[in-house]
């Protein structure tokens, strides 16, 4: 099993954790009421090209997620789930520096860094934000749920609106399912 797999299969086994009653769209408070050092906060102050980020404050041992509320809820949606990403994911390395999250990555569809198969990433924010991507979306997509839902609906649109994200998030799970083209 390869990264990015190992990094889905952890995040299929949150969602179950966290969210076992498999609400849809994810209950972020069910992760944020079990971790005392982590918040998420939402910015109107934030400059457009974030969409979001995580720092760690030192003195308070404390990570907080902040989110650019100038987003769409589902781009700020699936920013959240992101950054759960890194912090499940990078911790030692935003205690180092925070991650900045520029909304190009997929509001300009960039999706090499989005979901990029390959283990060979020469980057390490490369790296970094293609692993929290995939985090994310196995977090809020996970693939018992797409599955049942798409079944039901077989509209990318409409399945969007159901998970609260982004129609392009839905379209590359469901590829990456084999449910669509």
């Amino acid at each position: 099993m390869n990264r990015l797999e190992e990094i889905r299969k952890m995040a299929e086994e949150k969602a179950k954790e966290y969210n076992s009653e498999e609400m849809i769209p994810f209950p972020f408070s069910k992760i944020t009421n079990k971790f005392s050092n982590l918040e998420i906060r939402f910015s109107k102050e934030m400059p457009d090209k974030y969409s979001g980020m995580i720092i760690f404050f030192e003195e308070k041992d404390l990570f907080a997620v902040l989110i650019n509320e100038n987003k769409p809820v589902n781009r700020q949606y699936l920013t959240i789930a992101h950054e759960l990403g890194h912090y499940f994911l990078h911790q030692e390395n935003i205690k180092r520096e925070p991650i900045l999250d520029y909304v190009n990555v997929l509001d300009q569809g960039k999706g090499r860094v989005l979901y990029n198969e390959g283990d060979e990433i020469n980057n390490i924010n490369d790296k970094l934000e293609t692993e929290a991507n995939n985090f994310a979306i196995s977090l809020l997509m996970p693939e018992d749920s797409v599955r049942m839902v798409w079944k039901k609906i077989k509209d990318v649109d409409d399945c969007a609106k159901i998970f609260n994200v982004p129609v392009e998030a839905m379209s590359i799970r469901l590829s990456r399912l084999g449910l669509v083209d």
